[in-house]
């Protein structure tokens, strides 16, 4: 049995087990005692939770190890994991960063040299557009771990200059052209809101606040943008804004085709305004026509802060 069939086969064996001794390997096997370490060391490499005790056939103990690997994959399945990978790699911020960094490794530990040579090519064939964003969110697996386990976090943030602090539990996750947003329950104003995941500074978990359950803040998260006032706005751009709208745009927004132009159609909440004019700001004098009036003010008004600062300069 070549060492990939046979670790692939040792995290099998040990899957349900809270410990082992180099004789089980030995003898199940039918290697060496010097293989045996070798391969527990490579156990060990791609993650496989173990501590080792002493004596002349050493007792090792094993954490957690159901959830390491309750099957073996497809060659299929191998592929589809791979290319989330390559996906994944395109962030500049990910929850996973330490974890994906080891996949690589456990590839090359597991895997017949065939199949690791084919993902290598693989890498060389598909090319990605790159989501990357140059902002980093540095809270991402903490985030996701506090949605999971519906934790409560004090949580400090920057906003227009100034930091703000809120007691508060995550809800939702997302991504929009590498740019990482959280859902949020402020437990102070009782309300959903939507933050970016890099405007946060410090995270610390609050223990003594009752968290509710997860369940809860999903259905007030899905009910966010019908229970609050939405705002309407319709943008008229030309052929070069429907470009730039086909780049980037969002769920909350829809275009068509409107007497030789285009007709932008949307809406957004009053604490979304600062984000939703400095998305039509990049249209330019691809901008036709702008409703609501309130809409156009907050354009005008940031055009001018920009155009007074550029004279500055």
């Amino acid at each position: 049995m070549k060492k990939a069939e046979r670790i692939n086969d040792m995290i099998l064996f040990l899957a349900d087990k809270n410990s082992f001794n180099l004789k089980e390997l030995i003898e199940r096997y039918s290697i060496s005692k010097s293989t045996a370490l070798r391969d527990i060391q490579s156990l060990e490499e791609i993650g496989l939770p173990i501590y080792s005790e002493l004596g002349r056939y050493g007792k090792y103990q094993l954490l957690d190890t159901r959830i390491v690997a309750p099957g073996l994959f497809t060659k299929g399945e191998i592929y589809a994991l791979y290319f989330a990978l390559l996906t994944l790699k395109g962030y500049r911020s990910t929850p996973f960063n330490m974890e994906s960094s080891t996949l690589e490794l456990k590839y090359s530990q597991v895997l017949p040299e065939k199949l690791q040579q084919e993902l290598l090519l693989m890498r060389r064939i598909i090319m990605l557009e790159q989501v990357n964003h140059s902002n980093a969110s540095q809270y991402l697996k903490e985030i996701v771990e506090g949605i999971l386990h519906e934790k409560v976090f004090n949580v400090q943030y920057a906003k227009e200059q100034e930091i703000v602090s809120i007691k508060a539990q995550f809800v939702q996750l997302s991504s929009k052209f590498g740019q990482w947003y959280a859902r949020i329950w402020n437990n102070e104003t009782q309300q959903i809101r939507v933050i970016r995941c890099d405007k946060i500074m410090s995270l610390e978990e609050e223990n003594t606040q009752a968290a509710l359950s997860l369940e809860t803040l999903l259905e007030k998260a899905k009910t966010f943008y019908q229970s609050e006032k939405k705002l309407s706005f319709s943008i008229k751009v030309n052929e070069k804004g429907k470009d730039i709208f086909s780049k980037e745009n969002y769920p909350s927004m829809s275009i068509q085709a409107s007497e030789g132009n285009y007709l932008i159609n949307g809406y957004y909440h009053k604490t979304e305004e600062e984000f939703i004019t400095d998305y039509f700001l990049r249209f330019g004098t691809a901008i036709i026509q702008i409703e609501p009036i309130q809409l156009k003010e907050s354009l005008l008004k940031k055009a001018s802060s920009l155009a007074e600062y550029l004279y500055q300069l």
